[in-house]
């Protein structure tokens, strides 16, 4: 059956589709209402659950689960012995873990009613029926495949599940004995409480309990207890896999970052306005006040949940519905009218809020991350969020990034119309600066200590340079700076009277993205449709440091850190009636080599909150814009997850300007970006509720 993909309009071959029943199919004969004829058929109601999976590896990832309580409506007949049902129900399956789609399953059964026929037709039929091959093994996360061999364990984080894609349903009652995890040489197994597990069709679901950790050495143990249905076992095999290494305490310690906030724009703001849906500007340390844009209040589909996806691991018993994450509606004043009850659930790295009762369509809303100035969590009953190290929500990272905390976070948002669109959100995996403390934590590079290791390709067409890693950007000297009218010279990543080091001229993003895939792209010049539309929600990012090298008069060396940069995604300026808040453009397109691929605009303001230039006066960079022209590739792994690629194909000028005393000229080069962007795991177990 060829699946049509929401996210990206490409077909997915499945192969032959398997329904497997998990139960008895119960249910009961009516007379037909219609006729007094003895003869006519009966009218049957059937209820079973039944498990989906698929030939194809990577479709099967996807669409593999239990469909429980399918009802079927049909008639039954009985000609020449021969009892014969014909039934249909309408089922609602999970789409690539994104969306549910509507979709009929139809059966046909046929029986002899008299006993020798019977008992003749159970042998053949148990003959041609029987099972006696063990479930296969086809794909797991965060395994490898053929495809993308590479080591995926490094785009898996805390709060994700380990995922054992099977060839057909398994029997749960075999798991405990089954499956053991082992985490760096302790056992963790169902049976022990210590590992939960999930069976979602073909798929066994593992996590062990507060989540996997980062830097600790797993294997997923597979033994030949764990059977499928007719209780032939698998084959052994170990499944090996780590988390990078985050440092622990002997690493700088930074606060956790919300990395995107649904709805709304992860900063703490100033001037709001709701009469006017103004949410006001970002807080910033920009002298005279803020200058980044004025952001909309935001729109929220009345049947979605409030999402925020974090940085870094968090204190979960530090996040607490009603107390430290507050939900309420307000007026137009921003005053609370009424808290708003639901249900928090909690994951490593990601929270969601379901309210009780829809959002109300026109309402206004708020929703509150506490934290404070300078907060550490010690018990993790304090007043405010904090992460897993102990340190308070960062809310005001245009202020100062490396200082700890901030103010409370108030996010408004209007109730809105559903949607018939997908909310797709996207990650940022795997990236360098793994602890998210905006450095590169390695004492030299190269060296086996490296906590977070340099790993570049050469440049093919300049063996001298590097092509940037995943979720890096290279910035390069444009040319002399000027500095009191003299020309001076001036490098990246090391002083300019020394060697090249092409290694030192990157810095390492930490974000997330979330998308809303609409449909149809219709070019307006053609009218035809010729992509897929995408937009995307504006949200911030962080980066590492790096250093810029002057050489005044030939004499001394001036380094000047830039400190952590933060880069601002922006809203258009220019909204529709499809797009009513401003949000960014882009379409799914297939290239002229049968690749698809995704194309965007994306208009952004730089920010270096913590630059001080040494030789004296204020800068511009603060909300200095630019623009990325980005295009990249669409990919699948066999684990069901869209990996989306892009790179700039525009050259983007950032000149620093420093008051009075002159500026220095830096660049991004066409193809010095390179985002990686990865959809959610299909399947999940949440850590808490």
């Amino acid at each position: 059956v060829p699946v049509i993909d929401p996210a990206t309009g490409n077909i997915q071959k499945t192969g032959d589709i398997k329904v497997t029943m998990l139960s008895d199919a119960t249910g009961y004969l009516m007379p037909n209402p219609y006729t007094d004829n003895m003869n006519a058929p009966r009218h049957v109601k059937l209820f079973m659950d039944v498990a989906m999976n698929t030939e194809e590896a990577q479709p099967n990832a996807s669409l593999s689960q239990d469909l429980l309580g399918v009802e079927l409506t049909g008639i039954a007949i009985v000609e020449d012995g021969v009892l014969t049902i014909d039934a249909i129900g309408m089922v609602e399956p999970n789409l690539l873990g994104q969306e549910f789609t509507d979709a009929t399953i139809a059966f046909r059964i046929e029986a002899a009613t008299d006993s020798e026929s019977a008992l003749d037709a159970a042998e053949q039929r148990d003959e041609e029926l029987a099972d006696n091959t063990g479930p296969q093994l086809v794909s797991w996360m965060p395994g490898p495949d053929d495809a993308f061999p590479g080591d995926r364990d490094q785009m898996q984080r805390p709060g994700d599940p380990i995922v054992l894609n099977f060839d057909e349903p398994l029997d749960a009652d075999t798991i405990a004995d089954g499956i053991v995890l082992d985490a760096a040489g302790t056992p963790l197994t169902v049976g022990d409480n210590t590992l939960d597990a999930k069976l979602d069709g073909t798929a066994l679901v593992l996590n062990p309990v507060g989540g996997l950790e980062h830097g600790v050495d797993y294997t997923v143990q597979i033994g030949n207890a764990l059977t499928d249905l007719a209780g032939n076992g698998v084959t052994p095999q170990n499944l090996s896999f780590a988390l990078p290494d985050i440092g622990g305490g002997s690493v700088p310690q930074r606060s956790p970052l919300a990395l995107t906030t649904y709805p709304g724009y992860p900063c703490v703001t100033t001037g709001v306005n709701l009469s006017q849906d103004s949410h006001g500007q970002c807080v910033d340390n920009a002298p005279n006040g803020p200058r980044g844009d004025e952001l909309p209040v935001t729109t929220m589909p009345t049947d979605r949940p409030i999402v925020v996806v974090f940085s870094q691991s968090m204190d979960l018993d530090s996040i607490r519905s009603g107390e430290t994450f507050v939900v309420e509606r307000v007026d137009e004043s921003g005053a609370a009218i009424e808290a708003v009850s639901g249900r928090l659930e909690k994951n490593n790295q990601r929270i969601r809020f379901y309210p009780e009762e829809p959002w109300e369509i026109d309402s206004l809303y708020r929703y509150r991350m506490k934290s404070t100035s300078g907060g550490q969590c010690q018990t993790g009953t304090e007043d405010f969020i904090c992460g897993a190290n102990g340190l308070a929500l960062q809310t005001d990272l245009l202020v100062n990034p490396e200082d700890v905390g901030g103010p409370n976070m108030d996010i408004y948002f209007r109730g809105g119309e559903a949607l018939d669109t997908v909310f797709t959100p996207l990650r940022n995996l795997p990236i360098r600066d793994t602890n998210s403390n905006y450095v590169v934590d390695c004492d030299a590079l190269g060296s086996q200590d490296c906590l977070e290791p340099f790993d570049h390709e050469v440049d093919p067409n300049d063996a001298s340079e590097f092509l940037p890693s995943a979720n890096a950007a290279k910035l390069k000297s444009a040319g002399n700076a000027t500095i009191l009218l003299m020309s001076t010279p001036a490098r990246v990543g090391c002083p300019t009277n020394g060697d090249e080091c092409p290694e030192n001229k990157f810095i390492y993003q930490t974000y997330g993205l979330n998308t809303e895939v609409i449909g149809p792209y219709i070019d307006p010049d053609s009218g035809e449709q010729t992509g897929v539309r995408v937009l995307l929600y504006p949200t911030m990012l962080a980066t590492t440091s790096t250093s810029v090298y002057l050489r005044i008069a030939g004499l001394i060396t001036l380094e000047e850190p830039t400190g952590p940069q933060i880069l601002r995604m922006r809203y258009n300026t220019e909204t529709s009636e499809d797009n009513p808040q401003g949000l960014v453009e882009g379409v799914i397109v297939e290239n002229d080599d049968g690749q698809t691929e995704f194309r965007t605009e994306a208009r952004l303001q730089l920010d270096a909150p913590l630059l001080e230039p040494p030789i004296g006066g204020p800068h511009d960079l603060y909300s200095k814009p630019f623009t990325l022209e980005l295009k990249g590739d669409i990919n699948f792994f066999d684990d069901g997850r869209m990996q989306i690629e892009q790179r700039n194909t525009n050259r983007v000028p950032l000149t620093v300007n420093i008051e009075s005393l002159g500026n220095i000229p830096l660049e991004i080069p066409a193809g010095g970006v390179y985002l990686n962007f990865l959809s959610n795991p299909i399947k999940e177990i949440p850590a808490e509720y």
